[in-house]
């Protein structure tokens, strides 16, 4: 044999193990580095000789510079063997997450009728590649999965965003209405101010704020003088418009958020002032009733006529509750009524 065409052949051989040691797989037992010294061991040996991996020293000497060839070859088919046999894991268990994937998706959509043919057809495609097809056919058809589902979920995001949009506007529309019910149910249908069930809420309240920061509060109650006589001589409406005239009078002299004005009865109202004092609640119930007094009232006969009110007003007391407050102004309201009408009785 030409001795140049001997060093050849073990130059190339030593290249090709060079090159596996560059380009090396993943194996199953041995890491990229030990193989790449074991590769580059072999290399050196076959190019000059030198002793071969895991062979003694001296045994190497007695060799001779013998070549261990069968070495050799055992070494590449076990690296041959062991890489394939990592790749043969890796693509199994590439396969068993897509199936898994599969499944999972296939679960995830299986109640949304809208994207349900589309996703289960798609993954119907996948799935026949699984077991089949190549890993690069795999590759794409994976990738064009990814994608579907990406338009899929900005999809179904977009419709449940839009859901939500609208079922936020059902919500606050019934909200709106729930507090206009609820208003509703609050107010005097004939005056349009607060009624008895919102005025004993409203007392309540203000009992528990008094007793929390001892603010001054008082109470009014107003009666309209001699009502009846009003209705029996002018009819019902003209009575009604009475009540209006004289309710739209407390609302525009009570004009503070606090000020809270109901009727509580046929012709009578009440008045709740939080944070007054009885002198401040006293002018105001003279401006009350200078209001009342000035009032011209045209009935349905065609007459015109003046009405009065009479008002009981009582402080609040550390102890009170809604009740007994109450009785404080009904008896200011009582000995009014009693000294001739047409004025106001206080009791602190």
């Amino acid at each position: 044999m030409d001795p140049t065409l001997g060093d050849m052949a073990l130059d190339t051989l030593a290249g090709v193990l060079r090159a596996m040691a560059e380009f090396a797989l993943e194996q199953e037992e041995v890491d990229i580095a030990t193989f790449r010294a074991q590769a580059e061991g072999w290399a050196s040996h076959i190019a000059v000789a030198t002793p071969a991996p895991g062979v003694d020293p001296e045994e190497a000497k007695a060799r001779k510079g013998r070549r261990e060839w069968e070495s050799i070859r055992r070494f590449v088919r076990d690296y041959c063997r062991s890489s394939a046999s990592k790749a043969t894991r890796v693509t199994t268990d590439l396969r068993q997450v897509i199936w898994v994937f599969i499944k999972n998706l296939s679960q995830a959509f299986a109640h949304d009728q809208d994207v349900a043919e589309r996703v289960h057809g798609q993954l119907g495609r996948l799935e026949g590649m699984v077991e089949s097809s190549s890993l690069e056919e795999l590759k794409r058809e994976v990738q064009g999965a990814v994608v579907m589902l990406r338009q899929v979920l900005e999809e179904r995001q977009h419709r449940q965003h839009k859901q939500m949009e609208t079922l936020g506007a059902q919500v606050k529309f019934l909200g709106h209405e729930l507090e206009s019910a609820r208003r509703e149910s609050e107010t005097d249908p004939l005056t349009r101010i607060a009624n008895r069930k919102a005025f004993d809420e409203y007392l309540a309240g203000s009992v528990e704020i008094h007793k929390a920061f001892a603010q001054s509060m008082c109470l009014l109650l107003v009666d309209v003088d001699h009502f009846k006589s009003v209705n029996d001589s002018y009819g019902h409406l003209s009575g009604d418009s009475v009540l209006c005239a004289v309710a739209d009078s407390l609302v525009k002299v009570f004009l503070r958020k606090n000020d809270f004005v109901a009727r509580i009865g046929g012709d009578e109202f009440a008045v709740v002032l939080r944070d007054t004092k009885m002198a401040d609640a006293r002018i105001l119930c003279d401006k009350i009733l200078a209001r009342i007094r000035g009032l011209l009232l045209p009935m349905q006969s065609g007459e015109t006529i003046t009405v009065s009110v009479t008002i009981g007003l009582g402080a609040i007391h550390a102890d009170d509750d809604g009740k007994a407050w109450m009785d404080r102004a009904d008896r200011a309201l009582y000995a009014a009524k009693e000294a001739g009408r047409d004025r106001m009785q206080s009791e602190e």
